[in-house]
């Protein structure tokens, strides 16, 4: 015979002993009795299942009265109750027409994971009924399959039938889905069932310690908040699902059974505090900032509320508070970004699409919806889907942050160099060295009356003929004139490590410190030398244009002063003060007295010593204005054009004995000298006022 022959045949024979079966079996039981096929996988047994309230019997007492009780039926072919505090015996008629005994898997799958108490009465093969234990409130030592699903096994011998009653007993959300798998099935599936639970699990695990590794890199305070409700979703999914019964509290029913209740209100309490954080609620949103404030009060009380209420109401409680929740978090979310905050984008979509999946997740639990699928798989979906898209907006708000960031960096670059380019034009009219002195702290703190005081050397020059120069020349031809001649003097001076302090008109006040006075003293000195070279080789240029020559006179002085900053709140200047800088001003003013160039006080000659290349003629006292005594000078000779040096030099001997006679009262013989000194340079006006200083001290 062929092969599709004795197919034919075994399938006929099949049929018939399945048809003899239901005449049998119609006669025993009301229900309709599930007959198995050998060669099938599995069975949804909700249609072949009947039901009763449990009215307080134990086993033997249900089966006396099983054949008088009005046993029921799910309409809508599905074993859902709805959130229940009762008790309930279910039954079920399977027959194996086959000549071969088989074995089956029961799995009570989806939501019977939360049931309380299941107990199950399984014939054996002779027969006798035996009790198998489950549920979450039962210790899991006591379960004969030892599995985070509800399971038990049931063998069926050849052609016999066999009744199974379950007890089942909850308060809370009841749903039974029921599968019977052949066991070869079974381990397909499970392996099916475990590899997407695992995915679950490993995606919340990544993300709580991706999440913990960003916080403890950045010290967001969201990032803490998230990963603690992850943590709180982590929780409830081991709890819902069994698999913490199974690998974390086996011998501790009591915590089992309010776990995922617990976990479910801390996931409440830091969802809203993520919220607040996240969504910057304070700024953006203040009155829902306030309302976040009294859920978290209330989410506190609940938590402790469901410590001692039972299931059904501390699940009740939860859904009212996880509502509001929700609606109070989407509601700060879509007005975040309303008002500009992008980062809401990613969170908002999370909530929306989180709260799709568990509205009908409390549905289903609520016997609004009648689905196993949704029991079973929805919340995962869900909660996968929010996980995800809540580290998108974690993201997406670290990148909102950089660009804040760069921005407000950028900001402040750009402000930091107006402040540059501020304080470089206020070194323009204050020079840096001074504002060291008066704002060590920055310009912007300067204070009134802020004095330092220094040993330092003061130049101070004078154009000579200034104010004849500005009767001839035109405002913008004098103003060039001074530009010009000022940059050269400047650059003169700070070649020399000094500064000007003050524009005075056509004259200027220079200042020269350094941590050594005597190279202080030395700088003045030799930079008032290059001020006359530099003026000399202006003159030239000057005579190329067909203007007039300039001349200038310096004074030097050495000695403390006092820097400061004087005038009112409103109006202050930087200055120097003390008797040394008047002395400089009244030394420049005698230079015109002496058609001198360069003169120094005794004080700066003996700071800046023997040894340095200086050419010196001693002028004697001279009184200046403003001061009691007398200050003795010296004309600098290396400041001189070379043809008057070399004249000023071939009569320095005579000039010196000439000075000596004058120092010791010998005006006569001074005078006599210093006339042959100008005999041999006429021009020397040094010299023709020691005549006129000899001349008086005679009469």
């Amino acid at each position: 015979m062929t092969r599709d022959y004795l197919v034919f045949v075994s399938r006929v024979v099949f049929a018939i002993q399945v048809s003899m079966c239901l005449i049998v079996s119609s006669f025993a039981y009301a229900s309709e009795p599930l007959v198995v096929d050998p060669l099938a996988q599995r069975y949804q047994l909700d249609h072949f299942v009947d039901f009763i309230p449990d009215r307080g019997w134990d086993f033997n007492e249900f089966l006396g009265q099983e054949a008088e009780l009005d046993f029921a039926q799910s309409k809508d072919g599905a074993l859902t109750f709805g959130y229940v505090n009762a008790a309930y015996w279910l039954r079920m008629t399977l027959i194996n027409p086959a000549q071969t005994e088989s074995r089956w898997v029961l799995e009570m799958s989806g939501l019977s994971r939360a049931v309380d108490q299941i107990q199950a009465y399984i014939p054996d093969q002779n027969g006798r009924y035996r009790l198998h234990k489950a549920g979450d409130s039962i210790p899991f030592s006591e379960r004969s399959v030892k599995h985070h699903s509800i399971l038990f096994m049931v063998d069926l011998p050849a052609g016999q039938t066999r009744t199974i009653y379950l007890w089942v007993n909850t308060n809370g959300s009841l749903q039974i889905p029921m599968t019977l798998w052949s066991s070869e099935a079974y381990i397909q599936s499970e392996h099916h069932d475990s590899l997407l639970e695992g995915m679950f699990y490993g995606i919340l695990i990544i993300m709580l310690f991706y999440n913990g590794f960003i916080y403890w890199s950045v010290k967001d305070q969201s990032y803490l908040l998230y990963v603690c409700y992850l943590v709180c979703v982590l929780g409830f999914a081991l709890s819902i699902k069994g698999v913490g019964f199974e690998y974390l509290w086996p011998e501790h029913p009591a915590w089992n059974n309010k776990s995922n209740l617990i976990f479910s209100m801390m996931g409440v309490f830091f969802v809203l505090l993520f919220a607040r954080s996240f969504l910057k609620t304070a700024i953006y949103t203040p009155r829902i900032h306030q309302a976040i404030g009294l859920l978290l009060v209330s989410a506190v009380a609940c938590f402790v509320g469901m410590l001692g209420l039972s299931h059904y109401h501390a699940a009740s409680m939860l859904a009212v508070q996880y509502g509001l929740s929700v609606i109070v978090v989407i509601l700060a979310a879509s007005f975040a970004l309303k008002r500009g905050f992008t980062a809401a984008r990613y969170y908002l979509l999370a909530w929306l699409g989180v709260l799709v999946s568990i509205l009908f997740w409390i549905l289903n639990s609520a016997n609004v919806i009648a689905s196993y699928w949704v029991g079973g798989y929805l919340f995962q979906i869900g909660i996968t889907l929010q996980v995800l898209l809540f580290s998108f907006a974690l993201a997406d708000r670290i990148n909102l942050m950089r660009s804040e960031r760069e921005a407000a960096l950028k900001l402040q670059l750009d402000h930091s160099q107006k402040l540059v380019s501020m304080a470089a034009m206020f070194e323009r009219f204050v020079p840096k060295q001074f504002l060291s002195k008066i704002a060590r702290s920055g310009i912007e703190n300067i204070e009134l009356g802020r004095a330092d005081v220094a040993e330092i050397s003061i130049l101070f020059a004078d154009v000579r003929g200034f104010t004849a120069m500005s009767e001839v020349l035109k405002p913008q031809e004098l103003l060039n004139f001074l530009n010009a001649y000022l940059e050269r003097i400047d650059k003169v001076i700070h070649d020399h490590d000094g500064f000007i302090d003050k524009f005075i008109g056509d004259g200027v006040m220079a200042l020269f410190e350094n941590a050594s006075v005597q190279v202080g003293a030395l700088n003045a000195v030799n930079g008032a030398i290059q001020m006359q070279k530099a003026v000399d080789i202006y003159n030239q240029h000057r005579a190329n244009s067909g203007y007039p020559p300039i001349r200038i006179g310096i004074g030097v002085n050495t000695g403390e002063v006092v820097y400061g900053t004087v005038g009112s709140q409103e109006r202050m200047d930087s200055t120097v003060l003390g008797d040394n800088v008047n002395v400089a001003a009244r030394l420049q003013d005698l230079t015109k007295d002496l058609q001198a160039r360069v003169v120094i006080s005794e004080h700066t000659l003996e700071v800046v010593g023997k040894g340095h290349g200086l050419i010196l003629r001693e002028v004697g006292d001279v009184r200046v204005r403003g001061r009691r005594e007398p200050v003795h000078i010296y004309e600098v000779l290396n400041a001189e054009t070379e043809q008057d040096k070399a004249a000023k030099m071939f009569t320095l001997s005579n000039y010196r004995l000439a000075y000596d006679n004058y120092r010791n009262g010998r005006w006569r013989e001074a005078e006599a000298l210093w006339q042959n000194c100008l005999e041999l340079n006429p021009a020397d006006s040094v010299v023709q006022y020691l005549i006129a200083q000899c001349q008086s001290k005679v009469s």
